[in-house]
């Protein structure tokens, strides 16, 4: 049996060890693992390497190539039981995933030149293939024809709080795309968080949960796990990095970049949605944006 500490633990992996009677490890990645208990509720398990999830056990360097699918999962208190490995996280630092928002609104607020800077420099720094194109040319490419559709219509309902036309937006964005987080719940995500930043005015976040509660059915269970997080105000701390560096604008294109490496086009499906506030007159489907009096 390998002993493994456990660094950091959030809220909701703190409520999955103390909920789970029996589980089963869901996907294996390089630096991490996903683990899915009776409930259908996923906890991440993820090395310092990686951003923290905020439903993410933090824990010292492990092996992830040695884990198994038929491995067992158990877990006995504050210990989690995971194939050859014995996790303690009794002393693990608890890390709060929910970002301080209110000071988030009102550097935005305070200073809305920070969000057309942010904004600008993602678009610069956006990779090849992510919904970013959305503010280009979305070209013949279906899955950003479609992307198209769906963001304008979710975007001008938080927009006009409009809760159909929000709710329509996001069942054409859920599970658009490849992979277990699909590009249009990344950008779902985006939008949830520039709602919980403010910037669609007062109270827009709660959208939120609707939204999540929408769009989580018709994508994968990771995705969908993300999707309620975000709908609670929580993020990644990728995320929480971006937003601290509002206080320092210097520190922008640091986190920025720290954003866009989360995934292969993950954290650019999400800029794209949080800056869609500033920029959805852009997107290249005018057509639809008439369509929707906006």
């Amino acid at each position: 049996m390998i002993c493994i500490n456990a660094i950091t633990i959030t809220p909701a992996a703190q409520q999955w060890l103390a909920g789970t009677t029996h589980a089963r490890l869901l996907n294996v990645f390089e630096h991490a693992c996903n683990l899915v208990n009776q409930n259908g509720a996923i906890m991440a398990l993820a090395t310092q390497l990686l951003p923290r999830a905020p439903f993410a056990l933090q824990i010292e360097a492990a092996d992830f190539h040695g884990l198994k699918a038929a491995d067992a999962v158990h877990v006995l208190g504050s210990e989690l039981y995971l194939g050859q490995w014995h996790i303690l996280t009794a002393s693990a630092q608890l890390w709060n995933p929910v970002p301080d928002w209110a000071t988030v609104r009102r550097a935005l607020t305070t200073n809305p030149d920070l969000f057309n800077s942010l904004s600008q420099q993602a678009l610069a720094s956006c990779p090849p293939e992510s919904l970013m194109e959305l503010y280009s040319a979305p070209g013949s490419n279906p899955v950003l024809k479609q992307s198209a559709l769906g963001a304008a219509a979710l975007v001008n309902g938080v927009r006009t709080r409009t809760l159909d036309l929000a709710i329509d937006g996001a069942l054409q964005l859920a599970g658009l795309g490849q992979g277990l987080t699909p590009s249009g719940d990344d950008f779902i995500i985006g939008v949830m968080l520039a709602a919980w930043a403010g910037l669609y005015g007062a109270a827009a976040e709660e959208f939120c949960v609707a939204l999540a509660h929408a769009a989580a059915p018709r994508t994968t269970s990771l995705s969908a796990a993300f999707l309620h997080a975000t709908a609670r105000g929580e993020a990644m701390s990728a995320w929480h990095t971006l937003f601290a560096a509002l206080a320092c604008p210097d520190n922008l294109p640091a986190a920025l970049g720290a954003v866009l490496k989360i995934g292969h086009t993950s954290g650019a499906d999400a800029l794209a949605g949080f800056i869609a506030s500033c920029y959805w007159k852009d997107i290249r489907i005018s057509q639809q944006l008439e369509a929707t009096n906006c």
